[in-house]
């Protein structure tokens, strides 16, 4: 993960939103041809680099949790805060009362400000709703955005993110299995989402949330259907979800902070990508983060996401994520990149398509404030991306609206 191609006085070449030529500039440019009405951006003394994916995103919501950011600072813990009606059940209320179009309106928002902090790819999942028509309906919001602006999202269906109150724990998961996740895929298969992306089906593995045996029951009725896995894993408590996450073949196992060491090897001889969330163990002011260094030196592929959300982890900005998973997860720069670009496509069924500057890739590309890659977890504290270039088109450039 650390070992990233460095090209000095390089040229990148696009034509009809994907890259076609990359490398020392007198050699891109001795093969091929401007044509008249060519755009040429001048980069020099800056940082160009995939434009960055964001694996893990809970950006679909109405309301806010500010109360319990309060509450944090005042030492409570995210499950006392949940305990006392804060939490996921709080941003359900918010949620199922808001129409399709303000959750439109919010998430438009929220990705504009992602673009122009680098984002140019975006898993993002339901479960603020808790029912069927307010899952769907964020489904549904998510597919909107996907139509409506420049960021790529892929959608994951979490209806399995918490209990509604009031609801019988063997119900819901009933509902969700035999109801929910058909209508899912049904939505998916429809004429009118042709080549959008199928959604992922993830589950909150934890302790207070659901348990393995529930996971299993969840992730293998998803299977049946075509919705490969994901899962919420070993955050607060190691149940067995990331071996499970690899047995069932899941594209990822995200959080981390409680995985053993057995499951580090299993991760390692997998294909599935340990996504590690910075973030919220900052935001939580835990002491404890994802073993970021076990995992790397075993051979497991890492990913950051932000984890953007309510309540928890309430950053949207990857470089910002960068720097902290350099703080505290002791990685090193490039290796950060690594997570960020390369194992965060292969992370949310991307890698073939998205995160690397080489041809035949989308040209998705940053040109950053900055002479160095180190200097992108140096500078906390303001945004370093100058430019933000998706599908071979400027998206966002800073000073401009």
């Amino acid at each position: 993960m650390g070992e990233i191609k460095r090209v000095k006085q390089a040229a990148v070449a696009v034509s009809e939103g994907r890259i076609v030529d990359a490398g020392p500039a007198p050699a891109v440019l001795s093969r091929i041809k401007l044509g008249k009405n060519a755009c040429v951006i001048d980069a020099t003394g800056k940082l160009v680099t995939p434009g960055l994916v964001d694996p893990h995103t809970h950006l679909i919501f109405a309301g806010n949790r500010a109360n319990e950011f309060s509450m944090r600072c005042q030492g409570k813990s995210y499950m006392e805060i949940a305990s006392a009606g804060g939490g996921i059940l709080a941003s359900m209320q918010a949620t199922r009362g808001a129409a399709l179009d303000e959750l439109v309106r919010l998430g438009r928002l929220r990705l504009g400000r992602m673009l122009a902090a680098g984002t140019t790819t975006c898993e993002v999942k339901t479960g603020y709703g808790l029912d069927f028509d307010s899952e769907l309906r964020m489904l549904e919001a998510i597919s909107v955005l996907s139509r409506e602006q420049p960021v790529d999202l892929v959608p994951t269906f979490m209806a399995a993110h918490a209990f509604p109150p009031g609801v019988d724990r063997d119900a819901y998961i009933d509902e969700i299995v035999t109801r929910m996740l058909p209508a899912v895929a049904e939505m998916a298969a429809s004429p009118a989402r042709q080549g959008v992306i199928q959604p992922f089906n993830d589950v909150f593995c934890d302790q207070g949330y659901f348990t393995l045996e529930e996971t299993r029951k969840i992730l293998e009725a998803g299977l049946k259907l075509g919705l490969r896995p994901k899962v919420h894993a070993d955050e607060f408590a190691n149940l067995g979800a990331t071996r499970l996450a690899v047995e069932l073949g899941a594209a990822s196992a995200d959080h981390l902070l409680k995985i053993s060491a057995v499951e580090i090897d299993l991760l390692s001889r997998s294909n599935t990508v340990a996504v590690l969330l910075p973030g919220t163990s900052f935001y939580l002011n835990l002491q404890e983060h994802a073993p970021a260094k076990k995992l790397i030196e075993s051979g497991a592929a890492v990913a950051l996401g932000s984890d953007f959300n309510p309540g928890s982890c309430h950053i949207f900005a990857l470089p910002l994520i960068w720097a902290l998973a350099c703080l505290h997860l002791k990685m090193t720069p490039e290796q950060a990149l690594t997570a960020l670009t390369v194992n965060a496509a292969v992370a949310i069924g991307l890698g073939h398509a998205i995160g690397q500057i080489r041809p035949g890739y989308q040209a998705d590309l940053l040109v950053f404030d900055l002479p160095s890659l180190e200097e992108i977890p140096y500078n906390l504290g303001w945004n370093p991306v100058l430019i933000t270039i998706k599908k071979g088109r400027v998206a966002s450039q800073r000073g401009q609206s």
